[in-house]
């Protein structure tokens, strides 16, 4: 089916500006519905049956958790359940401080558990407190004397607030099981002891708060939780761990004490690694856990996605646009090959039955690459000059450009990256045009697909440079505690292509613990990759991955 021109001509370079791809922030993306990619990784997550969800950085652990939050249409496997999201930044030290004061009365991994337990249930109640109508009946009553005893104005409004504040100021026990052995912690309190009567029974509530939501027919309960995984080093981190283990545990213990209460757990990956998994099992524990993942099409389709949505709201792309503009005569659609060849038919009535999707329905995968490729190409070169390390100029596919050349430390490329990158080059390519009046960007037929002129060669990789800066940038402010040695490591680097230990040392002058602690930092930000392994950290190596490695001399294109 040999491609007809329906593209714009020329493409209206005044608008670039306007191109909208959507936020990098997934919680604040209005595109995120609109261009979310299912992948093998998301099928799996639409089947329901792991409750803990890792992933590296810029991955789309925040995008999914944002699209559960908010019963997204496009994940419709959870529309019926009652959403209870818990996102709240933790303060570590300050549950260091609760869990050394009650560890002496209580197990300390019971104090974590605990906490876990109050925190679940307090953000089940708060949303049962939504219902209309509440509070209705004996059971929501109940629930809501929990809440009002828990938001006391007395208590600071964290979780680490109210669960000290009630045991230190209430006079109150608050008990529960973990594992089916009975816990409880009771503060000692000065003043009148002998009004020491009230408890908060956590069990009980949950089931108050269960009975509710059968009572009005809302679904099970879907507990998502993130944020808990923030970088941190020493002693917080220990607590982290702690932390998070203690949750995994009584993810377990939901899992057979309240099936009806489900949860969905969004964890980094490099954390979840150095997790301890003795008490539940390290099979257990993997069989229970789905890793976000991205193959090179579905990375490709992203970008295929952002692209038609940003063109598409500037009316200059749309399925019939782009099913007639593109060569497919190798997919042999009989059928609808007919109707391009009938002159009185309108063009925009071939728009609408030569659809993109229609089309897409009648064949297989190899089809919906295709045009994912097809999409992209309508804006970017097909080829990519480059200067490589040696500072020789090469040529390559756009497409294993995109593939090979974002990798980070994890040697992952992340839809997070080249959404920054798409942003980036259309900053460079407006700037061009803004200098260039006379230049435009016209249609021209390529190997039998129109395309537009749109992304120059060298606009494309002056772009990616640029993009370079960004990214380091971006990640030498995920934590400020390490942003003065990041600095520091930025120039002392220089044209060094193997790191260790030692030098890092010598630059930061941070004794052996921070040493290890600041490698680790550069590590979860993909920033180094690991060059030679060893057990002893100590006597690890690292480099550059490609992405982040320094622009090699004469590589920056002076003009596009």
């Amino acid at each position: 089916m040999a491609s007809y021109n329906a593209l714009k001509e020329p493409f209206p370079t005044d608008i670039l500006s306007l191109l909208d791809f959507g936020k990098i922030d997934g919680r604040l993306d209005d595109h995120l519905e609109e261009s979310f990619v299912i992948t093998r990784s998301t099928k799996k997550f639409f089947q329901d049956k792991h409750s803990i969800i890792i992933a590296p950085m810029g991955a789309g652990k925040s995008a999914l958790f944002e699209l559960v939050k908010t019963k997204s249409s496009v994940i419709p496997v959870y529309k019926d359940r009652t959403i209870v999201p818990i996102e709240e930044s933790v303060d570590f030290k300050g549950i260091k401080i609760l869990v050394d004061e009650i560890s002496q009365i209580v197990d300390e991994k019971n104090v974590y558990r605990m906490i876990w337990k109050f925190h679940i249930i307090s953000e089940i109640a708060g949303k049962l407190s939504e219902f209309v109508g509440f509070p209705n009946g004996e059971d929501e009553k109940e629930v809501n004397d929990f809440l009002r005893l828990i938001n006391s104005k007395q208590y600071d409004e964290s979780l680490i607030g109210k669960f000290f504040g009630l045991l230190k100021n209430a006079s109150l026990k608050i008990k529960t099981k973990i594992s089916s052995t009975p816990v409880s912690v009771e503060a000692v309190v000065e003043g009148d002891l002998e009004n020491k009567k009230s408890s908060i029974n956590l069990d009980r509530i949950i089931e108050k708060c269960i009975n509710s939501v059968e009572q009005r027919n809302e679904g099970d309960l879907l507990v998502i939780i993130d944020r808990i995984d923030r970088f941190v080093s020493g002693e917080e981190y220990d607590v982290q761990r702690m932390y998070i283990e203690a949750l995994l545990e009584v993810d377990d213990d939901f899992s057979v004490s309240y099936p009806r209460i489900h949860r969905k757990i969004f964890l980094r990956d490099d954390l979840f690694c150095r997790l301890n998994y003795e008490s539940l099992g390290y099979d257990k524990v993997i069989d229970n856990t789905l890793r976000l993942e991205w193959s090179d099409n579905e990375l490709i389709k992203f970008m295929s996605r952002r692209i038609f949505t940003a063109l598409k709201g500037e009316k200059l792309l749309s399925p019939g646009i782009l099913s007639l503009s593109t060569d497919l005569s190798q997919f042999n659609l009989e059928g609808i090959e007919v109707i391009r060849t009938i002159p009185f038919i309108p063009l925009w009535v071939k728009k609408i039955i030569l659809n993109y999707d229609n089309i897409n329905s009648e064949r297989d995968s190899s089809l919906t690459s295709y045009l994912d490729r097809s999409i992209v190409t309508k804006i970017f070169p097909r080829e990519i000059k480059h200067t490589d390390s040696s500072g020789n100029m090469q040529t390559m596919s756009v497409f294993d450009f995109f593939l090979t050349h974002f990798k980070d430390g994890h040697n992952k490329v992340t839809p997070r990256n080249l959404l920054v990158y798409i942003k980036c080059v259309v900053d460079v390519v407006t700037e061009y045009y803004d200098e260039n009046p006379d230049q435009t960007a016209h249609v021209k037929l390529i190997n039998g697909d129109y395309e537009w002129t749109l992304f120059k060669e060298k606009c494309v990789y002056k772009a990616y440079l640029n993009a370079k800066k960004e990214y380091t940038r971006a990640v030498s402010k995920v934590e400020n505690e390490w942003t003065r040695y990041f600095s520091t490591f930025l120039g002392k680097r220089g044209n060094k292509k193997v790191f260790d230990f030692n030098w890092m040392k010598s630059i930061t002058n941070l004794d052996d613990g921070n040493v290890t602690s600041f490698i680790a930092y550069l590590d979860h930000i993909g920033y180094l990759q690991i060059n030679e392994s060893h057990p002893d950290l100590k006597k690890r190596t690292y480099k550059l991955p490609i992405i982040f490695m320094p622009t090699p001399k004469g590589g920056m294109p002076e003009k596009c």
